[in-house]
């Protein structure tokens, strides 16, 4: 029986030996293409933000692209790990998560700084649309308009009520 453990912990080194560079490989790779690819389509949108004048959010283009490579990047790291449990693979493993990590949330703070400015401006703008359509009506409150409430319309034989 013991001969049979010794064997299946034999097995598993080598399909670990085998599958987790490849794994580590493939997830590095990935990593790299989402970082290539982020930045393809990141330099297509700013040029046409600068020459055509586009409106797009080249900016999470980006950061979004970068985190999502990072998180790949930080899978390839860790299955490293797997095959080199010595405390220096385990100390740069450390070393390598936490800046990464650290740059994940700086990229998740500045993506969401900047979509809470540009929703918070998108919505002032729709609020001064709204506001100079409204306007622009002929039954405005404050303009003294048909159905106001403001008073300078009142009916010659309004009650006591609406005399108040």
């Amino acid at each position: 029986m013991l001969h049979l453990f010794e064997q299946l912990d034999i097995g598993m080194d080598t399909a670990l030996s085998v599958a987790v560079p490849l794994i580590s490989g493939i997830a590095e790779l990935i990593g790299l293409l989402i970082i290539v690819v982020s930045l393809l389509r990141t330099t297509y949108h700013y040029l046409r933000v600068v020459l055509v004048h586009d409106d797009y959010d080249y900016h999470l283009e980006m950061s979004t692209g970068l985190i999502t490579a990072l998180e790949f990047l930080m899978a390839a790291e860790v299955s490293k790990t797997i095959l080199l449990p010595s405390l220096d693979a385990v100390l740069l493993l450390v070393a390598t998560f936490g800046s990464r990590a650290l740059m994940s949330i700086l990229l998740r703070v500045e993506m969401r700084s900047e979509r809470a400015e540009r929703a918070e401006a998108k919505r002032d703008e729709r609020r001064a649309e709204r506001r100079a359509v409204l306007e622009s009506s002929p039954f405005w409150p404050w303009k003294g308009g048909p159905g106001s409430p403001s008073g300078e319309d009142k009916p010659e034989d309004a009650g006591p009520r609406d005399m108040e």
